[in-house]
């Protein structure tokens, strides 16, 4: 493990480096199993791009126990770190040759960063808007890091949104997916990436089904708690 470095309110990046120093094989929007040292494996999704020799996973912490909290409290450089994977799904498909939503809840912007980043850096001219939904401002990270690739991309489009802002704010406000269908009327041809709590999640596949995008062209990744019996995920 190489460090852990605080993004926002209980919010960390871990970043890994395999002990062979080989690259890590996974496809963007894929998530990874860590086990920290006495906790029971979790998983998490990656936040980089394949082919880096470092690992990156934003993780959140919900509770005073288990790993994502071990992860925020008593996890140090060097200690060992036990990976396996990658699993999912919810993955770039790159021939897709038109545009791109992707909308990432809380740390559900992981693997979206991962997509955009490696899309871009592989010559994607299409539109591609990203959305990131939080609740409050203390809760926002990368604003600085995505607004700068925006810059320099004239394809992409970030959006933040905050659903439970406790101050007056310049942003937008409301759940992600309804400013997400503020702007879009319509959704064929699109491809969209979701990544974030089920109930955000859901909301979103029911209203971009509505607007004309096909079932097949959503690619999702719910985060489930480790109290759902359906599956343990959190990003």
């Amino acid at each position: 493990m190489l460090e852990v470095t605080p993004l926002a309110r209980a919010t960390s990046l871990v970043r890994l480096m395999p002990l062979d120093e080989t690259p890590f094989d996974f496809r963007p929007g894929q998530y990874a199993s860590l086990a920290f040292p006495g906790q029971p494996p979790r998983d998490y999704s990656l936040a980089g791009m394949p082919g880096e020799s470092h690992l990156d996973f934003h993780i959140r912490q919900v509770g005073e126990t288990g790993p994502s909290a071990y992860a925020q409290a008593a996890l140090h450089a060097g200690d060992p770190v036990r990976l396996e994977g990658p699993f999912g799904q919810a993955y770039w498909r790159e021939n897709h040759d038109g545009p791109m939503l992707l909308i990432g809840g809380g740390t559900g912007l992981a693997p979206m960063i991962a997509i955009v980043e490696t899309a871009l850096a592989a010559g994607v001219e299409t539109p591609v808007h990203l959305y990131a939904g939080f609740q409050d401002e203390p809760d926002v990270y990368y604003e600085d890091r995505l607004h700068a690739l925006e810059a320099r991309h004239g394809n992409l489009s970030v959006t933040y949104v905050l659903s439970a802002p406790e101050e007056a704010t310049d942003r937008r406000t409301g759940f992600v997916h309804l400013a997400v269908a503020e702007d879009h009327a319509d959704f064929a041809g699109f491809k969209a990436y979701l990544a974030g709590a089920p109930v955000m999640v859901e909301a979103a596949v029911s209203m971009l089904v509505a607007r004309g995008l096909k079932p097949a062209d959503i690619h999702a990744d719910p985060f489930y708690g480790a109290s759902d019996p359906a599956a343990v995920r959190r990003a």
